[in-house]
């Protein structure tokens, strides 16, 4: 069976999402445009980490934004800075440009029905995990 690197994003103790992280300029700008909307794994909401290159983490705005242009489901998009949410957003599919007020260093993109998962001023925790099937290393399940 394969198995794929993921990040296992906690907040408050609690394990709520399971998610891939994009660094590439690629990865980073695709996000999960012309992906099906990630299911949840048992549990935890599927997603992407958009890790924001350290040049771009000191701007607010367009440089750091997310569009819906093609994409056919809602998103719930926070932004995060130095561990914590500083900004969060429903995000509609559609020709739409969302922009945070404050820099970040990543973006979480998640189905829209996670918008309630995060608070903005909520701490994460991530934490490198393997995956193989629904079964995390170790034999611990998600």
């Amino acid at each position: 069976m394969n198995s794929e690197n993921k990040l296992l994003i906690s907040s408050g103790g609690e394990s709520v999402a399971l998610v891939r992280e994009c660094s590439s300029f690629l990865d980073i700008g695709k996000g999960l445009l012309g992906s099906a909307e990630p299911e949840d794994t048992q549990g935890l909401f599927g997603g992407v980490l958009l890790r924001i290159p350290g040049y771009r983490q000191r701007f607010s705005g367009l440089i750091n934004s997310i569009h819906m242009i093609g994409m056919k489901y809602p998103l719930s998009v926070f932004w995060i800075s130095e561990g914590r949410v500083t900004e969060k957003v429903l995000a509609e599919p559609g020709f739409h440009i969302y922009s945070p007020s404050f820099p970040s260093t990543a973006v979480i993109e998640l189905p829209g029905r996670a918008i309630s998962a995060f608070s903005v001023g909520n701490e994460l925790a991530f934490e490198q995990v393997r995956v193989s099937g629904d079964v995390l290393s170790g034999g611990e399940k998600p």
